[in-house]
């Protein structure tokens, strides 16, 4: 149990650590890309700079300065451009033999000698160093001498075949311990040359005391820090730890570009990597800058270990294009075949809808006439009731209003009093009286039921035309006939009986208003009935 727990956190720690790397060389290859598309800049500025020294080297006024600015001009060019590089540190020999100057002298040929061993003239290269007296050479100058040495072999074991490799190869490992031993300890060349040797030992944790200090300390937009990044990338490389590897490639690449490094390893190295992640397309476009980085240099060598992997990578990508090109052609049949389906689909449910859409507005169309022939027995059976209500307590009046006329005739009657009961009789006093009364009721009822019907009325005339009643709760003859009207009763026959006036007169009113309105004449007495309807 104590076991299954101790694997279970192991496995839980590496998937964690795996997973921090991957986000992190994830997040950095973004940079990469954004840094990529930055390099116009980061070239200006350092054809600037050259310009700058050139201007210098023209002005130069003294021999320090001349051989300084020359030896500026060479470290400036000896990873831009191969050929400008190999011009300056040609001239600058030049110069230094003609003054007879043993110190650059021997620099120069070194210099001239790392170059044509990136050129692969190692034959050149090697004569060249041959050529040095190393009695002359300063102190700093002998660890320079064999590292040369140790680059040259080492750029040769490259070329040879597998005979001459290992014989190559030992004399580069023969190079590099007298190198190690001319550095002084302590110093960023012998940790960095150490470092490479303990790499190639396969001892690891000392390669790592000897290069990491290194990484704070430098800038990392230098080509310094370009190496040790690349130097880094190598030994995890063979520790088998490939995101360390893809982290410090990375870094490496982003350095070469930010100071304007053509003859750059890690940007190759890096497509490699990627094309075994299944990163193909950006594998393809890695391996294609490089290319281009070592076209711009012009160094055989360089070329030659990118034709390497190029094809490799041009293959693989071409397989990708493929691969890609038949998925895209079976998508493309399903997506055929599918929106066949769905156009089907849509033209099925299309005339269903439109089916629905009929029964739809048929529903709507009914609903809405239901809800105005409900409206209007809603509103029909509110008005019944109301009229209802009066009518019973005006009957019970008259009634009772009657019985008092017959008790009042008959005492005048009993009385004798015939000259008064014939005048009773012969007045049409009480007539005009239950009249006004009736009016007044039906005038009370009415606006009870539509308070707003005068001034909606009013609404539907000009505004000289319009009827304002004196007396509160009462209505004119001619609003009487349109709340008549709005209460349904349009029969003009009928409003003259209810009202006592002659049917021409009714007419003369109806159409007199019908004329006046604002509205449509036709549509004038339509819209009075419709007043108030939507407060009931």
């Amino acid at each position: 149990m104590f076991t299954r727990k101790i694997l279970f956190l192991m496995l839980l720690s590496f998937t964690t650590v795996f997973s921090y790397g991957k986000a992190h060389s994830d997040s950095l290859i973004i940079v990469l890309d954004k840094t990529i598309k930055e390099e116009p800049i980061y070239d200006r500025n350092k054809e600037l700079n050259l310009i700058s020294l050139k201007t210098q080297l023209v002005e130069s006024n003294t021999s320090e300065v001349l051989h300084e600015t020359c030896y500026q001009l060479f470290k400036e060019y000896e990873a831009y451009v191969f050929d400008s590089a190999l011009y300056y540190v040609q001239e600058h020999l030049v110069i230094s033999e003609q003054e007879n100057n043993i110190y650059w002298i021997n620099e120069c040929k070194m210099q001239l000698a790392r170059m044509y061993s990136t050129f692969a003239s190692f034959y050149q290269a090697q004569s060249l160093l041959e050529s040095i007296d190393k009695s002359t050479l300063s102190g700093d100058q002998l660890g320079a001498y064999y590292n040369s040495f140790s680059e040259l072999y080492s750029y040769w074991s490259e070329y040879s075949s597998n005979d001459d490799y290992l014989e190559y190869k030992s004399l580069k490992d023969t190079y590099q311990d007298s190198a190690l031993m001319a550095i002084p300890k302590s110093t960023y060349s012998y940790d960095i040359n150490y470092g490479s040797k303990c790499i190639e030992m396969r001892k690891f944790e000392e390669a790592e005391k000897a290069l990491l200090p290194y990484l704070p300390q430098l800038e990392s937009n230098t080509r310094d820090y370009a190496i040790l990044t690349s130097l880094i990338a190598t030994m995890y490389e063979l520790k088998g730890d490939d995101g360390r590897q893809k982290e410090y490639l990375i870094r490496s690449a982003i350095a070469d570009i930010q100071a304007s490094v053509k003859e750059n390893v890690s940007l190759g190295k890096l497509a490699y990597l990627l094309l075994n992640e299944g990163d193909i397309n950006r594998s393809n476009r890695y391996i294609k800058k490089s290319m281009e980085d070592a076209n711009f240099y012009n160094a055989r060598l360089r070329n030659v270990q990118i034709s390497k992997i190029l094809p490799i990578i041009d293959t693989a990508f071409e397989q990708d294009r493929e691969r890609y090109q038949k998925r895209l052609q079976i998508t493309i049949v399903i997506i055929v075949i599918l929106s066949l389906f769905l156009a089907g689909v849509v033209f099925y449910l299309f005339r269903q809808m439109k089916k629905l859409a009929v029964t739809r507005r048929e529903v709507i169309k009914a609903n809405k006439e239901l809800k105005r022939i409900n409206h209007h027995l809603s509103e029909t059976d509110q008005i019944k009731d109301e009229y209802i209500g009066r009518f019973l307590n005006q009957c019970s009046l008259y009634i009772e209003k009657l019985e008092a006329y017959r008790r009042s005739l008959n005492k005048k009657a009993a009385s004798r009093k015939l000259e008064e009961l014939y005048e009773m009789l012969k007045s049409s006093q009480i007539i005009e009286d239950e009249l006004k009364e009736f009016y007044q009721n039906f005038d009370s009822t009415f606006l009870n039921l539509f308070p707003d019907f005068v001034d909606q009325f009013n609404n539907l005339l000009a505004k000289e035309d319009r009827i304002v009643p004196k007396p509160e709760n009462s209505l004119t003859v001619e609003l009487r006939i349109f709340a008549l009207i709005r209460l349904g009763i349009t029969d003009s026959a009928k409003i003259a009986n209810f009202l006592r006036y002659s049917i021409t007169t009714i007419y003369n009113y109806r159409s007199k208003y019908r004329k006046k309105s604002i509205v449509p004449n036709d549509e004038f007495e339509d819209i009075v009935m419709k007043i108030g309807r939507e407060n009931h």
